[in-house]
């Protein structure tokens, strides 16, 4: 009997510890399953997190090489500060403008085309977007400002830091200067910058016009001096016949670099650059299509 009990009794022992073994096993299943599922999310989670971080850097940098072919920024020195804004009220302050460009800028002329916008370019603040700013040029105003605690002495310097195919022989830079904005009455002073022509024999730099004369069976018509009625000019970018002069480059990657020039407390400039290719001159040329050109604005403190 006791043979037969313990037979009787073994089968229950076992199925007790099968039952006990199984529900291990399975939970551990159960636990690796889920596990592996979670490492799964995890490493997934990670790489379309670094898929993202690498989507967005990539735009980021696509982002900034298409918004700063033209930079406007500002340095500063000791106490003195300055203020950038695309508005008389500066309404978000900076120390950086960033001006889109359009990818491919085709040519144009101040005469009869450009002479016609300066008005409306120069009332606009911000980001000129009107007729050609996409195709033919780019035109943009904005403040500067001294924000700091003391007058200072500043300066304007313009870079150009990459030029390829020869198509800075052919662009101009021009620079509207109004100290006292927003004055109706007064837009302030143009200054015209451009390549030069070389020298003369008597080692002079040669002057390129503003608009060479285009010739031809329709010859441009520029404006006279006083139907700029709103704007001023320097005497010396006329000769004596009156033919209107650009500043040539100051050379060495400089457009210009400027002498020192007061600033109070307080006290706000407006300016008003126009980038464009002048057609009337005789280096835009199919030579040139593919060129490129990267300008800077600066605004430095003593």
């Amino acid at each position: 009997m006791a043979k037969t009990d313990n037979v009787e009794n073994a089968p229950q022992i076992t199925q007790e510890q099968l039952r006990k073994e199984n529900e291990y096993i399975i939970k551990n299943k159960r636990v690796r399953r889920v596990s592996r599922g979670r490492t799964v999310v995890i490493i997934l989670t990670v790489f379309l997190a670094v898929i993202a971080i690498l989507a967005g850097a990539t735009y980021a940098i696509m982002q900034f090489v298409d918004d700063s072919n033209f930079r406007v920024s500002v340095s500063h020195t000791g106490t003195a500060w300055l203020s950038l804004s695309r508005d008389y009220d500066f309404t978000n302050p900076t120390s950086v403008l960033d001006v889109s460009a359009p990818k491919n800028m085709d040519n144009c002329t101040l005469c009869n085309y450009l002479d016609h916008k300066l008005e409306e370019i120069y009332g606009t603040s911000g980001s000129y977007k009107g007729e050609g700013s996409k195709e033919y040029f780019i035109a943009t105003s904005f403040y500067l400002k001294n924000t700091g605690s003391e007058d200072v002495a500043y300066r304007e310097i313009i870079s150009l830091g990459r030029a390829m195919k020869g198509m800075e022989k052919a662009i101009r830079v021009m620079v509207i200067k109004d100290i006292e904005p927003p004055d109706d009455e007064d837009h302030g002073v143009i200054t015209v910058y451009a390549a030069d022509r070389g020298t003369d024999e008597n080692g002079n730099v040669i002057r390129e016009e503003v608009v060479p004369f285009g010739g031809g069976i329709n010859p441009y018509k520029p404006k006279t001096i006083d139907d700029y009625s709103h704007f001023s000019f320097d005497p010396e970018d006329f000769d004596e016949d009156g033919v209107w002069l650009a500043k040539p480059f100051l050379g060495n990657g400089y457009v210009m670099n400027s002498e020192y020039y007061p600033l109070e407390v307080g006290q706000i400039v407006k300016y008003t650059v126009i980038i464009w290719l002048e057609g009337q001159d005789q280096e835009c040329v199919d030579a040139i299509l593919g060129g490129q050109v990267k300008l800077s604005v600066e605004f430095a403190t003593k």
